[in-house]
């Protein structure tokens, strides 16, 4: 038997308020750790506390370092969140016999129509933020549920995604 996988790591840009976010993150933890040399029972503490303020906030603003990875294994579909390179999340998994459309955003008639379908209950953005152009959308049932899924496959992923699927009319979308 052939046994496929092919698997993609997507790094996602950070949004402007995002990054706002950190620096912010940042900028509080210096201000905590300063402000402990300003408190009299702190005050022999405070070079210490000022390290574990701005550890803890570059920590904390690293939160917003997020990659997606898609995997397909046989006719699995599993896509991981991966968050500052250290804490992997499961975003979603799959069956790709049971996807009811796999649309892609150049046929822009389809994915227009799947973004203001409101039958969808819940949605996955699973793309690296940096335009729409090679992202698809997959319409599923996810746990009962009516769901969108966007990511941004290569074409190593679409291919096997395609191999998988059932055949129905107007399932594939270019």
């Amino acid at each position: 038997m052939n046994d496929v996988f092919h698997e993609q790591l997507i790094v996602r840009r950070k949004t402007s308020s995002e990054r706002a976010k950190q620096v912010l993150i940042i900028i509080g933890g210096i201000l905590l750790g300063l402000a402990t040399f300003f408190i009299p029972i702190l005050n022999t503490l405070g070079p210490v506390l000022l390290v574990l303020a701005i550890w803890g906030a570059v920590y904390l603003s690293r939160n917003y370092n997020i990659e997606f990875e898609y995997a397909v294994t046989n006719y699995y579909l599993d896509i991981d969140k991966i968050i500052a390179q250290r804490k992997r999340s499961r975003v979603v998994s799959l069956d790709i016999r049971k996807i009811d459309y796999f649309i892609s955003s150049k046929d822009t008639s389809m994915y227009n129509a799947q973004k203001n379908d409101k039958s969808i209950v819940q949605s996955f953005d699973c793309t690296s933020n940096r335009g729409e152009e090679n992202v698809y959308a997959i319409i599923t049932n996810v746990d009962g549920k009516k769901t969108r899924i966007l990511f941004e496959p290569n074409e190593e992923i679409v291919e096997a995604i395609k191999r998988f699927l059932q055949k129905k009319p107007y399932q594939v979308y270019r």
